[in-house]
Order: structure tokens, then sequence, then C-alpha cells
């Protein structure tokens, strides 16, 4: 916030339903955020470990981005 006096001289214009509303929105908005992050995490705790396993040379060569001659070449070099 930029200007906390802004904010509290709108806040105090407010009356207390106004304001016992934006308090229930601002829960609310919250508890998504803290339900999303939890997520987020069990998603990232899920993942798999090692990386993915490929029986085709093609697949593997798309997967990396690289053509088939360019795969070998780049397991030639690292060997």
């Amino acid at each position: 916030m930029t200007d906390s006096c802004d904010v509290s001289a709108f806040l105090m214009g407010l009356e207390p339903e106004q304001l016992e509303s934006i308090k229930l929105k601002l829960e609310k908005l919250i508890k998504q955020r803290h339900e999303e992050r939890e997520k987020q995490q069990q998603a990232h705790l899920n993942r798999p470990k090692l990386p993915p396993t490929f029986h085709d040379l093609d697949t593997l060569a798309a997967n990396t981005g690289l053509d088939l001659s360019g795969l070998i070449k780049d397991i030639k070099r690292r060997t």
C-alpha cells in the first residue's frame, strides 16, 4: 500500500457491515491461496524423482529438443 492514511481514512468511512464483508472476502481469499499453495507443494512432493525413461530414440531426441543425429553427438560427447 502506498498511502496508509488514505486506506485508513477510506476504511473509517465504511459501515460495520461493509467492513465485515471485506473481512470475509479477505479471509476467503487467504484460504484459497493457502489451499493452492498446499496443492502445489503436494504436486511437487508427488513428482517422480528420476527422469522419465524412453524406449524409443526418436522420442528421447524429441524430448531433449534435438534431432536424432544431434542426440547421438550429445551422447558421444558425454561419454
